[in-house]
């Protein structure tokens, strides 16, 4: 019984020493504000430009600074879409404004983002981090952020789309004597012919005219690139020569394209993210869907054409360009190549190899008719409608020079645009059978 007694003495005992001690500990760390990180002076920035976060399930953290190691001020949804504002200099974070947060904007790292424009038409905002001062605290705090000096680009207005000739063409030229492609530019009246980047070919232009990509060809830099319509700023979004034939998406996000990469070297058609350098190429669906010259129609559908030689017979398809289902066919015949679709989605232009040499046809997918569009002794190819659908481009040989011809879509007001520079049709120097088609594998674009 004593010894019972002297156990509860000891234990109340240590108990009052216990909260005696914390008392003590608590008097003795007192809070202090967290310092105010510096930055330059705040800068309102707008800006239209969005992103979709893409994680693959878990919430994304949002960082005081562009850092892994800055405090977590937000956290976004999956699958959500952001404002972005900036980008720091290495283009490996943006900034997003908050608004269920205490700070008013926060630092995403690109890499778990989907850019809905290049992120290189970001300004570029500077960042002074704070002083580093330890100060013991009751409870951690995340001090207000400060809106980062930028050079805010507004973004483009508007531009309804105006009757008549206007906009510019881009043009695969070879040269004969480096033995190698070169695009061009030209406007669309034939002024301003110019020379915009070295060993490339295959150019397509995006709907708004801001951007280009191409097939390069240089030996240190193959695959897919996109850069500004000047050839600028240019950034490869694949690195396989194999792949070629690029096409924007209406919103010029992702780029298509026809690839034979595969080792049985049958064309199969992918995408890439316009603004990611990290050369990763996607399928839509397990082992890719069969197909080449897919061109991205301003409905969200990919047109593309499929070749059955088991049964000498060339099939135009198209499907769902977000998902790749929907897959419909629409034509078969005996020849088709670099499919066009005019702006109003139902008028599809191609060349096609009759009577000894190519011409222009165009196909209705609705009344499902075939209109015949050239009739000449010479090469005729490559067509592709202006940003209006009033006019028909093309590439012909047409007197012995090969040179940039326009019409109507219904064949008539033929009229040459320019006599080119070099021929459009030849093979690479150096470069293996396979991977040199010539004109066959090649395509203008026109846009304003």
């Amino acid at each position: 019984m004593r010894t019972r007694f002297v156990m509860i003495l000891l234990v109340v005992w240590l108990t009052t020493v216990f909260f005696a001690l914390g008392a003590l500990a608590q008097d003795a760390i007192t809070a202090t504000p967290a310092p105010t990180p510096t930055s330059s002076p705040a800068t309102s920035l707008t800006t239209t430009i969005t992103a979709t976060v893409n994680t693959g399930g878990v919430r994304l953290r949002v960082r005081a600074t562009p850092s892994t190691a800055a405090p977590i001020v937000a956290r976004l949804t999956d699958g959500s879409t952001v404002i972005v504002l900036a980008r720091d200099a290495s283009g490996d974070w943006v900034l997003t404004p908050l608004t269920d947060a205490t700070v008013e904007a926060g630092w995403i790292a690109t890499a778990y983002l989907r850019m809905h424009t290049p992120i290189g038409m970001l300004p570029i905002a500077t960042v002074t981090p704070p002083p580093l001062t330890v100060t013991p605290v009751v409870s951690p705090s995340v001090a207000p952020f400060v809106m980062p000096t930028a050079i805010a680009t507004p973004a483009p207005p508007a531009v309804a789309l105006p009757s008549g000739l206007y906009g510019k063409l881009a043009v695969p030229v070879f040269d004969e004597n480096r033995k190698t492609y070169d695009v061009w530019l030209v406007n669309a009246d034939g002024s301003d012919l110019r020379r915009v980047v070295d060993e490339a070919s295959s150019p397509a232009l995006s709907a708004d005219g801001a951007m280009l990509a191409y097939r390069r060809w240089k030996v240190d830099d193959r695959g897919i690139v996109v850069a500004n319509v000047d050839g600028g700023n240019p950034w490869r979004i694949t690195d396989k020569l194999e792949d070629v034939l690029p096409s924007f998406s209406p919103d010029r996000t992702k780029v298509a394209f026809s690839t034979y990469r595969w080792g049985d070297r049958k064309s199969r058609l992918y995408y890439a993210w316009s603004d990611e350098q990290n050369k990763v190429a996607w399928e839509w669906g397990a082992g890719g869907i069969f197909g080449e010259d897919p061109f991205w129609m301003n409905d969200g559908r990919i047109l593309f054409r499929v070749t059955r030689p088991e049964r000498g017979v060339e099939e135009l398809w198209s499907m769902d360009g977000r998902t790749g289902e929907h897959q419909t066919l629409h034509y078969v015949t005996g020849s088709i190549r670099a499919p066009a679709v005019a702006p109003d989605n139902r008028t599809v232009a191609y060349m096609a190899f009759t009577g000894g040499n190519w011409d222009i046809y165009t196909y209705d997918l609705i009344d499902r008719t075939v209109t015949r569009l050239t009739d000449d002794r010479a090469e005729d190819g490559l067509p592709v409608f202006s940003p209006n659908g009033e006019y028909l481009a093309f590439v012909s040989n047409r007197g012995g020079q090969w040179g940039l011809w326009r019409m109507r879509p219904d064949g008539s007001d033929l009229q040459r645009i320019i006599t080119l520079p070099g021929p459009v049709d030849g093979r690479v120097e150096f470069e293996p059978e396979y991977l040199n088609h010539g004109w066959l594998e090649e395509q203008i674009g026109w846009s304003w």
